[in-house]
């Protein structure tokens, strides 16, 4: 509703007052929704939890079929993965691996050869072409488990589970009318690397959480249990978004299922090896998300369950592309024209910038279980990464291809290059500009807000120096950092 009057209110002052006061019309009115939409963020994120009701028809043991879906993954890290599924301390499960589109076979063949070892156990096949991205892997597991499956739960090649993890997951959904729920995904910790750990479990922290209060928790991929009678009756997963847990999630609801969040560490698995990788990670997201709430936006559902949703799919989004927009074009007006450019302007413009940044700053210093100081280096790792949460949005939106990219979690290094630095250079840019013209008060703003984001660039690397990239190992749970 406030879009459309944002836009009517446009329409009618171009015609009455001209462009450049119609712009700082604009820019205000941008301002305004970005402001009312960090506050709504920040209420959402601190909502009571709500507790899953469970009746009193339980099933003992009931089989369980995991699904893990791989595709060009070093050998060795799947095996590790399959070695700790068959530690389980639970009776009646099976374990899927389904390989695709490895072109490599001495990537996909050791893997055959260690699930062969456990035939009454294991179940591995390999497809030299599938199409449907991870959904279209997850739909063949589906063909290949066992008729009696009641739940199906979902692992990602690099994750490591905990012995009781399906015997917590089995009880935590038996005996509930739940479609999915959605577990934690947790990373194994080095101590280089708080910022991105605790950036990544911000959203199960508070987005997660906060979907329970409708019951309408997405999920997430891996450490999903998964009603098998629930996803047939949607057809399986979707493979029409580069998000497929998303979407399942949004077809769950859209046919009146109920989905939640459980808040137990079940497993772990490795954080991206590259800033280069993280950003690949993160445009998937927030384009495939986007691809979700375009579909979802025809849905009929509640309310409370449609903010929720539109909550959760725009986590990793934000407003930035506007602000970074007009910035590009103020630079080029002040350079190329003689036109004498109101303050007010470039003054909303960087105040724009200001509102998503402090925005995000209350958002993750208001998550109590952790220290301000990890909070705040979670903080600077997002904002580091706001030029892909801005643009991958639109992309999405205009059409523009996308294909499902494997998030490396090895060996790879990251060098100076790799500092995200789009946004400060433009800022910069536009201060010296701002100096230049004379408007010195505006100019020292414009080089805080810039600062700002160099800074936010410059930790993130710090995260990702080779130094730290030859220490990344899978180590022991007992090293790791809980939050159970």
């Amino acid at each position: 509703m406030l879009c459309y009057v944002m836009f009517l209110a446009v329409i009618l002052s171009y015609f009455v007052v001209g462009f450049e006061t119609t712009l700082i019309i604009f820019l205000s009115l941008l301002s305004l929704l970005m402001l009312v939409e960090s506050i709504v963020r920040v209420r959402f994120c601190r909502r009571q939890n709500k507790s899953l009701s469970k009746s009193s028809k339980f099933e003992k043991s009931p089989k369980v079929s995991i699904h893990i879906a791989i595709c060009n993954e070093p050998s060795d890290l799947v095996i590790k993965t399959v070695r700790a599924a068959l530690q389980l301390n639970y009776e009646n499960y099976e374990i899927v691996v389904l390989d695709n589109n490895t072109s490599d076979k001495k990537l996909w063949k050791p893997v055959r050869e260690f699930c062969n070892r456990y035939p009454e156990k294991v179940i591995f096949k390999h497809f030299d072409r599938l199409d449907g991205y991870k959904a279209g892997a997850l739909n063949q597991c589906l063909k290949l488990m066992h008729p009696d499956t009641k739940y199906i739960f979902t692992v990602d090649a690099d994750y490591i589970l905990k012995p009781d993890s399906l015997s917590k997951a089995v009880a935590t959904i038996d005996g509930t009318d739940a479609a999915v729920v959605q577990f934690p995904q947790h990373y194994t910790l080095h101590h280089e690397r708080h910022g991105l750990f605790n950036e990544l479990e911000h959203f199960f922290s508070s987005y997660a959480q906060a979907g329970n209060r409708s019951l309408s928790t997405l999920p997430t991929g891996t450490l999903s249990m998964i009603r098998v009678a629930s996803l047939l009756s949607v057809s399986g997963w979707p493979t029409e978004s580069l998000t497929e847990d998303a979407h399942l999630g949004i077809k769950f609801l859209s046919e009146k299922f109920t989905t939640y969040f459980s808040n137990q560490i079940l497993g772990q698995g490795v954080m991206p090896g590259s800033i280069a990788d993280l950003r690949k990670q993160r445009h998937r997201w927030v384009y495939g998300n986007t691809q979700c709430f375009l579909k979802f936006c025809s849905l009929r559902v509640k309310d409370q369950c449609k903010l929720s949703v539109f909550m959760q799919l725009s986590a990793w989004v934000n407003l930035l592309s506007f602000p970074i927009a007009f910035s590009l074009l103020y630079i080029l007006a002040e350079i190329f024209t003689n036109c004498q450019i109101s303050d007010w302007i470039p003054m909303l413009i960087l105040g724009q910038f200001s509102i998503y940044v402090f925005g995000k700053l209350f958002l993750f210093l208001s998550n109590r279980k952790n220290t301000f100081q990890y909070n705040f280096k979670a903080f600077l790792i997002h904002i580091a990464l706001s030029f892909e949460m801005a643009f991958s949005p639109i992309m999405a939106v205009v059409g523009m291809p996308a294909s499902f990219v494997t998030t490396s979690k090895f060996a790879s290094v990251s060098s100076l290059k790799h500092i995200p630095l789009r946004i400060p250079v433009l800022l910069l840019t536009m201060t010296m500009l701002l100096f230049a013209v004379g408007k010195t008060g505006i100019a020292m703003y414009s080089l805080q807000v810039s600062l700002l984001f160099l800074l936010s660039g410059i930790y993130l690397y710090s995260e990702f120096t080779p130094k730290t990239i030859n220490q990344l190992k899978i180590i022991p749970d007992e090293n790791s950092h809980s939050r159970a």
